[in-house]
């Protein structure tokens, strides 16, 4: 054979192409995104608020749970309730149901990342999924004075684990995408 017009041996002419991966499950990627989705549907039943928090004109019609706390679907509601919302309100609610919403879409992409398949249109998906989550979260803590009546500062001051887990969702569904795009 010749390569370039120089002969060439049979035996060193081309190398044999690497070997394929094999298509496995992703553990790791399925634990964090199982995780994300969990916490994304939980900040709706557990606490967010302290009493003191529901203070604001946008939260009064909401009522306290057990121990005068406000859950995140409390929140929801009176913010739905709320009879000409501006954007900001609008904007808020879909963050808050959207985070929901899009932590039952991690769970079911959390449980596709055990099946051995190609993880990196999954990876993706989850990728858009924990950022809007996210985008959404950042959305309501930049307007926490419109939302809640209160600044960002003493908001942190009166939150519980739901706002937190409201918080953490997106932030562990781009870190399991992450790795489910990393993987292949």
């Amino acid at each position: 054979m010749s390569q370039l017009g120089r002969a060439v041996a049979p035996s060193v002419v081309a190398a044999p192409p690497p070997p394929h991966r094999s298509v496995r499950a992703d553990p790791v990627a399925a634990i964090f995104l199982l995780l994300a989705g969990a916490i994304g549907i939980w900040q709706l039943l557990v606490p967010w608020l302290t009493t003191t928090a529901a203070a604001s004109a946008v939260l009064s019609g909401a009522g306290a749970g057990p121990a005068g706390q406000l859950t995140g679907w409390r929140i929801y509601r009176a913010l739905r309730a709320v009879p000409a919302p501006s954007s900001e309100l609008s904007w808020a609610t879909l963050a808050i149901l959207g985070c929901a919403v899009g932590g039952g879409a991690l769970i079911v992409l959390g449980l596709a990342m055990m099946a051995p398949l190609n993880h990196r249109p999954l990876g993706a998906a989850a990728l858009v999924i924990s950022l809007l989550s996210a985008a959404g979260a950042l959305w309501v803590v930049v307007h926490a004075r419109m939302v809640f009546d209160v600044g960002v500062f003493s908001l942190f001051g009166q939150t519980t684990v739901g706002w937190y887990l409201f918080l953490g969702s997106g932030l562990l569904g781009v870190i399991g995408s992450w790795k489910a795009l990393s993987t292949g």
